[in-house]
């Protein structure tokens, strides 16, 4: 459950930088595919009891390879994903979704739903041993950094009717630009794939960005 919330923290993290996305950002045609199914997702096996099953309307199954390698559980090497949160929530007529392994690994990926297209990013969030770079050659760290996918794709179910509690579940796979961590005070390369197995329960947004927009009036 601590993983959990920590990745429920990092997904607002995420959330809040996402939405400054540029429009520009490599848009792409997601697919409608009945072969993704969330009753076929392996996170329910872990899954027992009324107050743990409710969350199953915003979980997800994230697998995570890293320069090539898959990453697993760190408590749970058996698995080859991690069990992850996921959160959508909707503005006017686009569609933010969230996920993150906080903890665990450190990155999340947002996903950014308009119409019949999507964009997406990945967010690393550093600890105070490490930090980022976009390049070798840079002298300057950050805390937090924010690449952008080379390959991505994007299946759901079915199309998104971009209203309140309605439920997404779809299948997300992409690679990243690699940038740079500082680990020990060397500077290693970091080339994340992501594929994204999700079920998740769409949030409305509406009032606050209404409530934004007046009060900038």
């Amino acid at each position: 459950m601590s993983r959990l919330i920590g990745s429920t923290l990092l997904i607002f993290a995420i959330l809040f930088s996402f939405t400054t996305l540029a429009q520009d950002s490599g848009w792409k045609k997601y697919s409608i595919s009945k072969s993704v199914n969330a009753s076929s997702l392996n996170y329910k096996k872990l899954f027992h009891g009324k107050s743990k099953a409710a969350l199953e309307n915003n979980l997800a199954e994230f697998y995570l390879y890293r320069n090539g390698q898959l990453i697993k559980p760190p408590k749970d090497s058996s698995r080859n994903f991690f069990t992850a949160g996921c959160i959508c929530f909707k503005f006017d007529d686009t569609l933010l979704l969230n996920s993150g392994l906080g903890r665990a690994a450190g990155v999340g990926v947002g996903i950014k739903i308009y119409q019949g297209k999507f964009t997406s990013s990945l967010h690393g969030s550093a600890d105070d041993k490490t930090a980022y770079k976009f390049k070798k050659s840079d002298s300057a760290y950050m805390r937090d950094i924010n690449t952008q996918p080379e390959t991505q794709s994007l299946k759901l179910f079915q199309k998104p009717s971009f209203v309140a509690d309605e439920t997404i579940i779809g299948e997300y796979n992409a690679t990243f630009k690699k940038f740079y961590q500082k680990i020990r005070r060397k500077d290693e390369s970091r080339k994340y794939t992501v594929r994204l197995i999700f079920k998740c329960k769409i949030t409305s947004m509406d009032s606050i960005k209404s409530g934004l927009e007046n009060s900038s009036k």
